[in-house]
């Protein structure tokens, strides 16, 4: 095999696990967004404001954020109202 050939191979192993891996992301990502839909604002502005060891990662913190947006909240309003 040549050195042209195991480049290639490489980069397309490279490619492979970069695509399983935002696969897994999006898949994460969606599955956080619907469970995070059946809440209510209340629930939602405990996550945005969550903090600590036992506090939600910052991509469940920016869905939350989005769909309190979505619902009709400024980011003011969210900054300052507390649940």
């Amino acid at each position: 095999m040549g050195f042209w050939d195991k480049a290639f191979e490489v980069a397309k192993n490279v490619g492979t696990t970069v695509a399983n891996q935002i696969e897994a992301s999006a898949n994460e990502i969606r599955e956080i967004k619907q469970k995070y839909e059946d809440m209510s604002d209340d629930e939602l502005l405990r996550v945005v404001h969550s903090d600590g060891f036992f506090g939600k990662s910052q991509k469940e913190k920016a869905i939350a954020y989005g769909i309190l947006k979505k619902r009709g909240f400024d980011p003011e309003e969210i900054k300052s109202r507390k649940a």
